[in-house]
């Protein structure tokens, strides 16, 4: 369960860029906070900052143009990106390529070497999870000399392949329209919005919400903590009978058992990157349908 046990917005402009990675020089530029990390001793680009949590850390890693991450490196935990911005080419253990651009995600599995440069003529932002807190100095730079670790192969989930889903019993009445995606979902049982589209995990799941101008998702209340970082327009979150707006890469922190309610107040489709910190049964006597955008 996470440290913090109040519904908190962790306001992006509060996050100061870490350039704590090694060999910083022009070539291997990159920067990263974090909006969820483990306490002290353990992967947390701002400590001072970020909300705490003993289940996963997520933050956002920024690659100039022309850039690229030093070499192949492995962690004990699975790494999952979602591009927010600009594309990105990747290479895992096997040699094997994968070219992401935005929205798009990238499941890498605990064990398996891979990096990632930013290709084309913007610079990338991507937002990073870990599906558990891994201790710092874990991580290995890995070359072909060593024995390779992985035993997956790394999942490349395209968003043009994940098809909205609109909970029936969420949008019955006028106001309440909004879809969701998965990028990871649990297995058969647990949530899963694009099950054989989406990669699978035991431990988190991640997608999409989607919520139309004028339009909300109502107030309900998690069983896992949460995390919502908006990636486009501008929403209101109501909790504990207050009204707080969020801004472009805040992040909301919901402590399990917390309740929210997110309404779009701006006058585009508002986006929201959501983190389940666990894995969440299958809606019970809920119903979903498919929707082409």
């Amino acid at each position: 369960m996470a440290t913090t046990d109040v519904p908190t917005i962790v306001r992006y402009k509060n996050l100061e860029p870490s350039w704590h990675l090694p060999n910083q020089i022009p070539g291997y530029m990159r920067w990263m906070i974090s909006w969820v990390g483990g306490g002290e001793g353990y992967v947390n680009s701002n400590p001072h900052d970020s909300c705490k949590s003993k289940h996963s850390s997520v933050g956002l890693m920024h690659i100039p143009r022309g850039n690229r991450q030093r070499g192949l490196h492995y962690h004990s935990v699975a790494e999952i990106y979602v591009i927010l911005k600009g594309e990105v080419m990747g290479w895992d253990g096997h040699g094997e390529v994968v070219r992401a651009g935005p929205l798009d995600c990238i499941y890498i599995p605990a064990g398996a070497p891979h990096g990632v440069r930013s290709v084309g003529g913007e610079e990338v932002d991507l937002i990073w999870i870990h599906d558990a807190i891994e201790k710092k100095g874990t991580s290995v730079y890995w070359n072909d000399t060593m024995p390779n670790p992985q035993t997956e192969p790394v999942q490349l989930v395209k968003f043009s392949d994940l098809e909205p889903k609109w909970a029936t019993y969420d949008i019955k009445d006028p106001g309440h329209m909004h879809y969701m995606l998965s990028y990871v979902g649990g297995r058969l049982g647990n949530l899963n919005f694009n099950r054989n589209v989406a990669a699978e995990s035991d431990n988190v799941g991640i997608g999409l919400l989607a919520i139309e101008p004028g339009n909300k998702q109502d107030m309900n209340t998690g069983a896992t903590s949460e995390l919502y970082i908006l990636i486009r327009g501008k929403v209101i979150i109501k909790s504990d009978q207050k009204n707080e707006e969020m801004e472009y890469l805040d992040g909301l922190f919901l402590p399990a058992g917390s309740s929210r309610c997110i309404r779009n107040c701006g006058q585009e489709q508002a986006l929201l990157v959501w983190v389940h910190e666990e894995v969440k049964q299958e809606y019970s006597g809920a119903l979903y349908q498919a929707h082409t955008v």
